[in-house]
């Protein structure tokens, strides 16, 4: 019989034989720079890969299925054009100054922060400004929008587009029908004064910003519920009465806004139709699974 020494020398095993069987975990951010460490790589994908910052008097593009439903940053930027012609996460926008952005379509939430002298468009589930001055929204949110300690700011309905525009907006859960970019909250004006923003004439608004070249929008242009329709000038209205002028009028702002709500709430209901389809057929298919089933259960029993 061996003996407790040499038994228990045939089971060790040295520590550097140990080490080299284990195989470390990498990985490899997409300039090809290998990390050991997940947060270190996550952080530096972020920085290099998904951050546009400290940049002047520039063109940033990032073009569809560069960013694939990741959040993005953007920081202290000046005299640029910047374009995110992709689906993405959350997008934060801090302290930039005298450039134009457009974002195809954010799943999460906008910040934009500390910002002057700037025109946004952007697609977005949740918009939130604050701190900003002087700057134009064309906007497309699926929640009401909500700008804080900011001033003369402009909103109008979204104005962009670009092949596959489309398809990442339903990659972001965002519907085109439901848009309630008109629908600004100020934190700092409950009244609804609207002392700090207001809506822009549709003579105001910037012509469609297709950066590939001329392309329709996916997001129907919907002017805000109580924008009244241009009419000619009532004194080149011939052989119509008074009454029968105000008549026209009244009724040309009813018809813009009922249209809106009519094509809103009709495709609510049809999203809740749909719903309730599919939690039939699936229920249903649920039976059928269920009824196959049990003659194999009972065969085996």
């Amino acid at each position: 019989m061996p003996s407790s020494s040499c038994f228990f020398k045939t089971k060790l095993v040295p520590v550097h034989a140990t080490s080299s069987i284990i195989a470390m975990k990498t990985f490899v951010a997409t300039d090809g720079k290998v990390f050991t460490d997940r947060s270190l790589y996550r952080k530096y994908e972020m920085e290099t890969q998904y951050t546009f910052r400290d940049k002047k008097s520039t063109t940033l593009t990032k073009k569809p299925g560069a960013i694939q439903g990741q959040p993005f940053d953007i920081a202290n930027c000046s005299d640029c054009q910047i374009l995110l012609l992709d689906h993405c996460d959350q997008v934060q926008i801090d302290d930039v100054t005298n450039s134009k952005i457009i974002i195809g379509a954010s799943s999460g939430s906008i910040f934009v922060r500390n910002c002057k002298n700037c025109t946004f468009t952007i697609a977005c589930k949740q918009f939130r400004a604050r701190d900003c001055e002087n700057c134009a929204f064309y906007l497309y949110c699926k929640t009401e929008p909500v700008i804080e300690t900011s001033k003369d700011m402009r909103f109008g309905p979204y104005n962009g587009a670009y092949p596959g525009h489309m398809t990442d907006m339903l990659h972001a859960d965002l519907d085109p029908l439901i848009n309630k970019w008109h629908a600004v909250f100020d934190f700092n004006d409950p009244s609804d004064t609207q002392k700090n923003w207001r809506h822009l004439l549709p003579e105001e608004q910037d012509q469609m910003w297709c950066p590939f070249g001329k392309e329709d929008s996916c997001i129907p242009s919907f002017n805000s519920p109580e924008s009244k329709v241009r009419l000619p000038d009532k004194s080149l209205v011939e052989n119509d009465s008074d009454d029968e002028y105000e008549d026209a009028q009244s009724m040309s702002v009813e018809e813009s806004g009922t249209l809106h709500t009519i094509k809103v709430y009709g495709h609510r209901a049809w999203t809740i139709i749909s719903q309730t389809v599919c939690s039939v057929q699936a229920f249903c298919l649920g039976l059928i699974i269920s009824g196959m089933q049990l003659p194999n259960k009972m065969l085996s029993s």
